[in-house]
C-alpha cells in the first residue's frame, strides 16, 4: 500500500495537499479521482511514501485515511514537472495545487478529455541550458524562425510564452509561414470549447508543433517540447497581482531546469536581474548581446519651459507643435504616448501643501472630464471612486488649489485646439474597454496617413508596426514615484517606443538632467545597467537580496497587534514593519512586513512553514512588484 499527497484541483481557500492511500501502483504526476466531502474531485499526486514511512504520523491523525477512487491518467505530469511545481510553490510560499491550477486551463481540468497523446518514436536530446537574446523584435523573430526550423528537423516542439493576449496573434502570424498546420495559440480569452479543443489537438498532432500561449498553457504535457521561449522577458505582466502571487519567469525556468529543456529569454532590453546573472555566467548569451541600439529615427529631447499669458507652463511646447505640424504636412502618422490618464494627475493646495486624495484608499485624485456632463470630476485610479471637484482645501479651507502635471485628456484638448482639422484617435482604458476595439482603432490609424493616435499603455500594447513619428509626454511625474523599479520600467518603455519610430522620436520633459532620458535617446543599455545594478547593490534590492513582503489590511488597532505578533515570530530574520502609504481598495489601512533574505538561503523551510500557516487575510509576495 502507498500513501499519496494529492494536490486538489478544486477551488478551495488554501489549496492544501491532502493524504490518501492506494493499493494500486501509483506514480508522481498521476491524475486521480478522490473522495472529498461527499463528492469525487480530481487531483494530482505530488508525493508518494510507503506505509512504513508514514505509519507513525498516521497513528496521530484523528481522521480515517481514504482511498484513491480512480486513476484517470497515469503520469499526466512527469515526475520532473512535479518537482518543478513543488520547488516553485516553496519559493513563493504557495501550495503545489495553486501552481498546478495556474498552468492548466480550468476548462481542461473540468472536462473529461480523452486524449491519444502523440508519443514520438524518438527525438534528439537537447542540451539543457538557459540562454538570452537582447535584440530588436524583428531580429528576435528572425532568430526564432531559425530555432523553430532547427527544432522541427530534430523532431522537437517549441513553446513560446508571452505575458499578454494582445501580442499572441501578431507573433503567430509572423512565425506561421510554412508551418500553418503545426501552430497553436492558447490563452484565457478562448471559449471553454476552444481551450479544450486547442489542448487536445496540440497533444494529439503527430508532428512537432509550435505552441504560442500565455502561462495558462505552460503545463501542456507534450513530451517533445524541448525549447521554451520567454518572449518580452522584461514585462511586468509576468508577475501576478492576485493569489497565487508568483513570477511566471521563475516557474517556467524551474520547469525547464527539472525537465532538462532549453530556455530562451528574449527582449529588446532584458531585466537588470538577468544581465547580472549573465555576468555571473549563470546563463549564456545566444549570439552577441546588443548593449547599444542604433535607430534610424532622429532622437530629440525638448525641454518644456514655455509659459502661457497667465504664467503657467504649457502642456505642449511650441517647438513640439511645429514638429507635429511639419509631420502632418508631409502626411506622416504620429503616435503620442501619454504616461498619465485624465486631465491632471495631482491637485495641490498652495497654502498648506495638501494633495487632494481619495477618502477610501488614500491615493491621489486625478482630474478627468465627465463624459456624460460638461464638467470635471475627481477620479481615483486605484479604487475607481468618483467625487465632485472641490473648490476649497479640505484641511485649511484655502482656495489656492493648483493642478500639477498633465494627462491624456489635457493633451487631447491642446491638440484639438492646435490642429482642428486633423483626425485625432484616442486610445486609453477610459474610452476603449476591449482588446478587439483597441486593435480595430489601431488598424484605422495605420491605414489613414496624416493622423494622430494619442494613447496610454493600452495603445502601446496593441501597436505592432513601425510609426513615422513617436512623441512621449507626461513621464516626469512617474519619475517621482518612490518605487525602486520605476526608472527601469520607464527606460524599457522609452526604448520600446524608440525602436518603433521610423523617422522621429521625441521626448518632452521638464527634467532634461535625468540620465535616463539620455540613455534612452542614445540606446545606451550598458551604462543604464551599470547604474541600476550598482544602486540595487547599495540598497540591498534584487538580485542581491530576495524580498518577501507580507501585508495585512483592516482596522488600524487590530492589524497593528497582529503584525507585532508576526514581527516577533519572524524576529530571527530581522523584519521591517511599516505602514503602507495608501489604503487598499476597500479603504482599509494596511501594514507591511518586509524580509530581506540572501538568495543562497532562499527558500528557507522555517520561514515558508510559518508563512503557509498564516490566514488568507495576510497577503504574501515574494519578489513583490513594489515594497510600498
Amino acid at each position: 500500500m502507498k500513501i499519496a499527497e494529492i494536490a486538489i484541483l478544486k477551488n478551495s481557500p488554501k489549496m492544501e495537499t491532502l493524504t490518501y492511500f492506494s493499493s494500486q501502483e501509483i506514480n508522481l504526476g498521476d491524475l486521480v479521482l478522490i473522495p472529498l466531502r461527499g463528492h469525487l474531485v480530481k487531483g494530482i499526486i505530488v508525493e508518494i511514501k510507503s506505509i512504513g514511512e508514514t505509519k507513525a504520523n498516521l497513528k496521530t491523525k484523528d481522521w480515517a485515511l481514504k482511498k484513491i477512487s480512480k486513476i484517470i491518467e497515469t503520469k499526466f505530469f512527469d515526475p520532473e514537472t512535479i518537482n518543478a511545481i513543488k520547488n516553485s510553490a516553496d519559493y513563493f510560499a504557495l501550495q503545489p495545487g495553486e501552481i498546478i491550477k495556474a498552468i492548466i486551463p480550468q476548462s481542461v481540468i473540468e472536462t473529461n478529455i480523452k486524449v491519444k497523446k502523440y508519443q514520438p518514436a524518438e527525438f534528439e536530446n537537447i542540451i539543457p541550458e538557459t540562454v538570452c537574446l537582447q535584440e530588436t523584435a524583428k531580429e528576435r523573430t528572425t532568430r526564432y524562425r531559425a530555432l523553430i526550423r532547427e527544432s522541427f528537423a530534430k523532431k522537437q516542439s517549441v513553446f513560446i510564452c508571452l505575458p499578454t493576449i494582445s501580442e499572441l496573434d501578431k507573433l503567430a502570424k509572423d512565425l506561421s509561414k510554412g508551418i500553418e498546420k503545426y501552430i497553436f495559440v492558447g490563452h484565457g480569452n478562448l471559449s471553454t470549447k476552444e481551450q479544450v479543443t486547442t489542448w487536445k489537438k496540440a497533444l494529439e498532432l503527430e508532428h512537432p508543433i509550435l505552441f504560442i500561449g500565455t502561462p495558462l498553457f505552460i503545463g501542456l504535457p507534450r513530451d517533445d517540447i524541448s525549447t521554451i521561449i520567454i518572449e518580452k522577458e522584461n514585462s511586468p505582466h509576468y508577475k501576478t497581482f492576485v493569489r497565487p502571487r508568483l513570477d511566471w519567469r521563475f516557474v517556467i525556468e524551474e520547469i525547464t531546469k527539472q525537465t532538462k529543456k532549453r530556455l530562451v529569454l528574449g527582449d529588446n532590453a532584458l531585466r537588470s536581474e538577468t544581465i547580472y546573472r549573465l555576468g555571473k555566467k549563470e546563463i549564456s548569451p545566444l549570439g552577441v548581446l546588443k548593449y547599444r541600439f542604433i535607430s534610424k529615427s532622429k532622437s530629440q529631447l525638448i525641454t518644456l519651459d514655455d509659459k502661457n499669458k497667465e504664467g503657467e507652463f504649457l502642456t505642449i511646447d511650441n517647438r513640439l507643435i511645429e514638429r507635429i505640424e511639419n509631420a502632418l504636412d508631409k502626411k506622416e502618422n504620429i503616435f503620442i504616448y501619454s504616461g498619465q490618464r485624465g486631465i491632471s494627475p495631482l491637485t495641490l493646495c498652495r497654502d498648506c501643501g495638501l494633495v487632494m486624495s481619495c477618502e477610501v484608499c488614500g491615493s491621489a485624485l486625478a482630474i478627468h472630464q465627465n463624459p456624460k456632463k460638461d464638467e470635471r470630476i475627481f477620479v481615483c485610479h486605484k479604487c475607481s471612486q468618483i467625487v465632485e471637484i472641490e473648490d476649497d482645501c479640505r484641511r485649511c479651507g484655502g482656495q489656492r488649489l493648483a493642478v500639477l502635471g498633465f494627462g491624456l485628456e489635457k493633451i487631447l484638448d491642446e491638440l484639438q485646439k492646435a490642429f482642428p482639422q486633423t483626425t485625432i484617435h484616442r486610445l486609453d482604458s477610459d474610452t476603449i474597454k476591449t482588446n478587439s476595439k483597441a486593435k480595430s482603432l489601431v488598424k484605422v490609424f495605420e491605414k489613414n496617413a496624416g493622423t494622430i493616435l494619442l494613447g496610454t499603455e493600452l495603445a502601446l500594447n496593441n501597436l505592432n508596426n513601425p510609426i513615422d513619428n513617436i512623441i512621449v509626454l507626461g513621464l516626469d511625474n512617474l519619475l517621482t514615484i518612490p518605487d525602486w523599479r520605476a526608472e527601469e520600467k520607464i527606460f524599457f518603455k522609452l526604448l520600446q517606443l524608440k525602436q518603433m519610430a521610423e523617422k522621429n522620436f521625441i521626448i518632452q520633459t521638464r527634467k532634461p538632467e535625468e540620465k535616463i532620458f539620455d540613455y534612452a535617446l542614445n540606446g545606451n543599455l550598458i551604462d543604464f545597467y551599470r547604474d541600476e545594478i550598482e544602486e540595487r547593490r547599495l540598497l540591498n534590492y534584487p538580485p542581491f537580496k530576495i524580498l518577501i513582503k507580507v501585508s495585512l489590511s483592516g482596522a488600524q488597532t487590530e492589524i497593528k497587534k497582529e503584525m507585532e505578533k508576526l514581527n516577533t515570530i519572524l524576529a530571527p530574520w530581522k523584519p521591517l514593519v511599516y505602514p503602507s502609504l495608501q489604503k487598499n481598495k476597500q479603504g482599509l489601512s494596511t501594514i507591511n512586513l518586509l524580509l530581506r533574505v540572501n538568495p543562497n538561503l532562499w527558500p528557507n523551510p522555517q520561514i515558508i512553514a510559518l508563512l503557509r500557516q498564516l490566514p488568507l487575510k495576510f497577503i504574501i509576495s515574494v519578489d513583490p512588484i513594489s515594497v510600498l
